[in-house]
């Protein structure tokens, strides 16, 4: 792989020791997952210095431009942009890293390989990036400085590990690993997406069947109801149609629009608030099918991102917050996020999530083998394969699981509208054969 002039020397990858001897030099890095070997993983726990460069001379390039003295382009994306192409997509990512590091495994430098990115991404949202990324390693920016321009397509995730591989000569083995993560994670809303289609159809067409029947027809039941119920009490189901007729009939024709179209936004914005967000996590983990699916969600992203961010070289202390960052549940986030002061106090990381109760039996075991045998990040590697299958199954399966939820709701709901309407009539039968004797 040819490397930019102006790129500092590749510096030894962190986090990886040969199993013979565990203080003597790294190991050789490996082209693929399939050619491991056994080896011994010692983390760093301190920070790792990023390939020499300090934090503060990397921003100062990227304000004031690079080695040449041209100024960087401002970070993007223009608002033309976000109205011609929308947002960046995961499937976009993934194709770009894939691309990026086959270009790079193949000997092509960087302002080649992202001047043939930028004519393959044209006319999607990431192709004004990539333009921006090739002028900035044109003007003397490395390319961690040049993607931290464009916070909206990479993320701080992303960025360490292209800092990781930039300092370690292995950006086409971690571009690879990110093409893996971003592929998982389109094909996971791919599948959600089409197994929810049926639910929202049966639901839409059922919400427009009730409000027809609640608009047009109960009035007409609500009068026959109370002819029949003249010198008679009716029972609880009819009163309670008739309350809820007359309801709608005098202020509550507007209520039920509103409420199906304000409670989805209302829901958003509670969500988007901290404390909102935690409680509608924790109702979710409790309910028994999407609480065990997002929970195996998240552990596959933790066991994947953590291993990759390890496997780069990454010091353990960013590699905790980094993963916590990336998850999605709130509880888990936590329960990641306090695993990190007690690994910095020498406790191993199985035995604090454990003590956390959000992660399951078989992955604290997984995690404990690793750190005993000393290959924490091939074991989570297989972890995450693991549970992604899981999850896969899952999200095949969703639209079979909510199926019969449906069919109860709305058999629940047609019940309650037929005894409301029968039951005075057999009441009146009732009455009239007793009378009758």
């Amino acid at each position: 792989m040819s490397r930019f002039p102006e790129e500092p020397p590749p510096l030894p990858p962190r986090g990886r020791r040969p199993a013979s001897d565990p203080t003597t030099g790294p190991k050789a890095s490996k082209p693929d997952r399939s050619g491991l070997e056994g080896s011994t993983f010692r983390p760093n726990p301190a920070g790792s210095g990023g390939g020499g460069k300090t934090r503060s001379s990397r921003a100062s390039r990227t304000r004031g431009g690079g080695e040449l003295g041209t100024e960087v382009p401002a970070p993007g994306p223009k608002w033309w942009e976000r109205i011609l192409f929308g947002r960046i997509s995961s499937g976009q990512l993934a194709q770009f890293c894939r691309q990026f590091g086959s270009y790079l495994h193949a000997g092509v430098d960087f302002t080649r390989a992202l001047s043939s990115l930028g004519r393959q991404f044209a006319g999607t949202a990431l192709g004004p990036v990539i333009g921006r990324l090739e002028v900035a390693i044109r003007r003397g920016s490395t390319l961690e400085d040049a993607m931290a321009c464009e916070p909206q397509a990479f993320g701080p995730m992303f960025l360490s590990m292209i800092r990781v591989a930039e300092a370690s000569g292995r950006m086409p083995e971690i571009l690879k690993k990110l093409s893996h993560q971003y592929e998982f994670q389109q094909r996971m809303i791919r599948q959600a997406r089409s197994a929810m289609i049926y639910p929202i159809i049966v639901l839409v067409v059922a919400g427009g069947v009730i409000a027809l029947i609640t608009i047009v027809l109960l009035p007409m039941f609500v009068s026959l109801l109370q002819d029949i119920s003249r010198g008679s009490q009716l029972p609880w189901a009819s009163r309670a149609l008739m309350a809820f007729s007359s309801f709608v009939r005098t202020t509550g024709w507007w209520l039920i629009p509103a409420i199906l179209i304000g409670t989805p936004f209302l829901l958003i914005r509670l969500y988007k608030t901290p404390k909102g967000k935690d409680l509608m996590d924790r109702l979710v983990l409790m309910t028994p099918v999407f609480g065990l699916l997002c929970r195996k969600i998240d552990t596959t992203r933790f066991a994947r991102i953590l291993s990759s961010l390890l496997d780069a070289g990454l010091d353990y202390p960013s590699s905790i917050d980094l993963t916590a960052d990336a998850l999605m549940m709130s509880p888990i986030r936590r329960a990641v996020r306090s695993s990190r002061e007690k690994i910095m106090a020498g406790q191993e990381l199985g035995a604090t999530l454990a003590a956390t109760h959000q992660f399951s039996t078989d992955v604290i075991s997984v995690i404990s083998s690793g750190e005993e045998t000393g290959k924490l990040p091939e074991s989570l590697d297989h972890l995450a394969d693991d549970y992604e299958e899981q999850v896969d199954t899952m999200l095949k399966n969703l639209g079979q699981l909510v199926q019969p939820l449906l069919i109860l709701i709305l058999g629940g709901i047609v019940l309650f509208i037929i005894l409301a309407v029968l039951l005075p009539y057999i009441q009146v039968l009732t009455s009239l054969a007793g009378g009758a004797r």
